[in-house]
Parts: C-alpha cells; structure tokens; sequence
C-alpha cells in the first residue's frame, strides 16, 4: 500500500467539499489533481471510496470509515509540529473551558486528548453549559474559553471568536426513500415529508429560522434531544431531517443504514468555534489552546470546511 499525506489532504477535502471543484479551490491545485489522488488511494486501499453523481461526489460507506482515519492522520501531524522542540514553550497553568452539548459530544475529545499531549502542563477544566450561559461567563470573566456554535452567537460585540470548523447541513433519508430517487430535492419536497426534528442546542430554532426565509415548515412528527433517537427513526423510514455531517453516520445503534443528500436552496452551515471575552487579557495556556487549534483546524487544512 503506497500512501502519502497529499493524497490524504485532498480526499478530505473532497469529502468535506462535496464536489471536486470545490475541493481543487480549497487547497489551490486543479481538479484533475484532486480526482488522480482520489484514483490512486481507491487503488491502494482496493474499494471504491466515493461515488460520483450529477451534483458531485458522495463518500461511500468504505470511504467514510477511511475518511475519520484520514482525519486523525492530519489531526495527529498537526499535533506533532506543536508538541516538538523550538514550536512549542513550556506552557503552565489552568484553563477553563465551557462547551455546549454538541460540542462535547461530537466534536471535543480528540482535540482535547492532543492538547493534553502536547501541554501536559496545563490542566484543563471543561463544563457543559448552555450557550447563553457560556456567553454570559465569558463576558464575566467566569470562564477563559468558550468551544460552542459561533454561529448561534448573540454578545458578538463583547467576544472573539475563531471559527473551527463549518459543517454542512443535509437531508437525512432511510436507504429506500423516495425522495432519493430525485434529481433534485428541495425544501419543499421535504415539508411533504414527516420531519423528526432535533432540538438540542437550539436546533429547532436554527431549524424554524432556514425555513421561515422560504415561507415553509417542516411536518414534525416528533421532537427529541437524542441524535441517536433521530437516526434510529430516520433510517428506519418513520420520517427525515435536515442535520450537520458532524453528527452523521450512516448508521443508527440497531446497524439501520441511512442516506444524506444536498438540499438545492441554501441551508446554513453548523459553525464551531472559540469564543472569548474581547476586553480581557488572555493568560498562557489560553492563548496556547487557541494557537492549538488554529493549527489544528487551520493551518494549510480545508478542515475548516467541515467535519
């Protein structure tokens, strides 16, 4: 198996992407150069790792489980240009973070565990709180950090923020739907359909705010707090939702699969960032995680796209 960190890159930005355009444009090489990458890594892993339709490109099932491998790989070079040498100063102290619950369950650990790693030093407090809360203490100067949804931000002329991470938002469908068959779908296609709406981390408020600009809503059938209640209910056809691919996979607990699709009007993106207070003055092992993830999510990476 003949592998390099180059065809790593571009298939996960062409995963990320969506479309190999797109792709060629986040990391300034051409297209063709994405699709040979694509081709020789489907060679040396022997399957097929996207499919290809109208609209662009989809992740397969084999691709998907090597694409959070991809993914730690990048994550993990990252951490290691931090963790060696001249790039990285003894750093000391303590560091309070507040993440939301989305935050802490599908996104939080792996940068964590590197931090840690890499500043063994700094220890690291971590509360989940709701974003209000987060907001209100960062402003207080009750909190250092803030890991949450900076696109649901309301005190932005009190904060800072770094956008980490910007996870695209699509139809969640059971294998054999209807509405997979189309050419294109679209949201009022979807309001025909019984929609189960999430509605932790004011998902059912970012929900009701896409729909409202078209003058639609959706048919909730039912509301729950549970990801993993939404899938099991999506893949097994009692209905289907629009969610971010951070909290994707295309499987529920029962081993029901699932499928994703692109909605054709635009639908807004999931933002995961930092945020701290702009008036406070940001001790050691703050601006060591901040620097942290910028390089993490960063640096010469169109991680930044999505996860």
């Amino acid at each position: 198996m003949s592998l390099n960190i180059r065809q790593i890159r571009y298939f996960v930005a062409a995963a990320e992407a969506g479309k190999i355009v797109a792709a060629a444009s986040a990391v300034g090489i051409s297209p063709s150069a994405i699709t040979e990458a694509i081709q020789d890594l489907e060679e040396s892993v022997g399957t097929r790792l996207v499919t290809r339709h109208r609209s662009g490109i989809k992740v397969t099932y084999d691709g998907y489980v090597f694409l959070q491998h991809c993914r730690n790989v990048l994550s993990a070079l990252s951490a290691a240009t931090i963790a060696v040498g001249a790039n990285r100063k003894r750093v000391e102290g303590e560091l309070t973070i507040g993440v939301t619950i989305t935050v802490a369950g599908y996104f939080l650990a792996a940068p964590l565990a590197r931090f840690r790693r890499s500043f063994p030093d700094v220890k690291v407090a971590v509360r989940e709180l709701d974003r209000s809360v987060i907001e209100k203490q960062l402003v207080a100067g009750q909190l250092g950090l803030g890991i949450l949804l900076v696109s649901n931000l309301k005190h932005v002329e009190e904060l800072a923020t770094e956008t980490l991470a910007k996870s695209r938002r699509r139809l969640w469908t059971s294998t054999n739907h209807s509405l997979l068959g189309k050419g294109k779908v679209t949201l009022r296609d979807v309001a025909k359909e019984p929609y189960i709406q999430l509605t932790i981390d004011e998902a059912a408020k970012t929900t009701l705010s896409y729909w409202s600009k078209h003058k639609l809503a959706p048919n909730v059938v039912f509301r729950t707090d549970s990801v993993e209640a939404v899938r099991s209910l999506v893949a097994t056809g009692a209905g289907v939702t629009i969610l971010s691919d951070m909290v994707y996979r295309p499987w529920s607990l029962e081993g029901d699969k699932l499928e994703s699709r692109e909605i054709s009007q635009q639908v807004p993106t999931m933002d995961v960032g930092l945020a701290w207070s702009k008036s406070a003055e940001l001790p050691a092992p703050t601006r060591a995680f901040i620097e942290f993830c910028r390089m993490e999510f960063l640096s010469g990476n169109p991680r930044s796209m999505t996860l």
